[in-house]
C-alpha cells in the first residue's frame, strides 16, 4: 500500500513535467522571417507574381515588404499559426501557416488570395531548437 503512494506522486510529478514541457514548446513561436515568392489571384480575378520578404521585428511581430509590381508593406503578429498584417487597406492580409512552411492567406476581406512560397535557401519555419 506505501509503495502504491510513492509511484501516484511519482506518475503525477512526471505526467506535470511532460505536460509542461509540451505546453513549453507549444508557446514557442516559429520564425517566418525570410524571402517568399508570391503568387496571386487579384478580387477581379487577374493574378500576379513577385516577391515577399519578411523580417521579424522583435518576438511575434513581423515586417511584410511585397515587390508584386508595386511595392507594399505592413506589420502583423503571429498568433498560432496565422498572421494578420495591416498593410494600409481596410481589411488585413490573414495568412495561415503551413506545414511546409508556405502561407497561405486572403485579403480584400477574402476576395483576393496569396500564397508565400519559401524561396531557395529559406528554412521552413519550425520551432526553435531546444
Amino acid at each position: 500500500m506505501n509503495k502504491r503512494r510513492c509511484i501516484t506522486p511519482l506518475r503525477a510529478g512526471l505526467l506535470f513535467l511532460v505536460f509542461g514541457f509540451g505546453l513549453a514548446l507549444s508557446a514557442q513561436s516559429r520564425d517566418i522571417s525570410g524571402r517568399y515568392n508570391c503568387t496571386g489571384t487579384n478580387p477581379d480575378g487577374s493574378g500576379y507574381r513577385g516577391t515577399v520578404v519578411i523580417t521579424r521585428v522583435s518576438g511575434d511581430t513581423y515586417r511584410f515588404d511585397w515587390s508584386v509590381g508595386n511595392n507594399y508593406s505592413g506589420t502583423g503578429t503571429l498568433v498560432g499559426n496565422q498572421i494578420s498584417v495591416e498593410w494600409g487597406d481596410t481589411s488585413p492580409a490573414i495568412y495561415n501557416v503551413q506545414p511546409d512552411g508556405r502561407l497561405v492567406g486572403t485579403w480584400a476581406n477574402g476576395s483576393g488570395s496569396e500564397t508565400l512560397t519559401p524561396a531557395g535557401g529559406n528554412t521552413p519555419p519550425g520551432p526553435p531548437p531546444i
